[in-house]
């Protein structure tokens, strides 16, 4: 199974180090299962590291975090598809999603991918999504 991780769940891993979650994501990847986050998430935490003050340890951190990842996926045309199906659906039911994380469920939709996501909000509007959230 690919367990693909959302921005704030990746973002409370690296600013928290919560054991218990370390050691789940840990089983997972000895079982086989590969642990991966999108490019979408890779962006974002980029982009956030290089709003802080200390830019090159904050974008080192998420560096050292994606070197742990069995891969940082990235975004092909089956996930565009699945984006272009969701966006749409929330167009016609009159909802607004926050683009990035359309993008994130989208992709892991396209990879039949568990997303693991701190914030249930962002995503459970989204059909057929194999949602885990993870609280703290």
């Amino acid at each position: 199974m690919i367990i693909m991780m959302s921005s704030d769940l990746c973002r409370l891993i690296i600013r928290d180090q919560p054991s218990e979650l370390l050691s789940r994501l840990q089983q997972w990847s000895v079982n086989g299962d590969e642990v991966v986050i999108s490019a979408i998430t890779y962006a974002e935490l980029i982009a956030g590291a290089l709003l802080t003050h200390s830019r090159s340890d904050h974008v080192a951190l998420v560096q050292e975090f994606c070197e742990r990842l069995e891969d940082v996926v990235p975004w092909n045309r089956a996930a565009v598809d699945s984006y272009t199906t969701i966006q749409l659906q929330a167009m016609h039911e009159g909802k607004s999603l926050n683009m990035n994380d359309a993008m994130v469920a989208a992709h892991a939709l396209s990879l039949n991918a568990r997303l693991l996501a701190h914030n249930n909000n962002a995503f459970a509007a989204i059909p057929g999504l194999d949602l885990e959230t993870i609280s703290d």
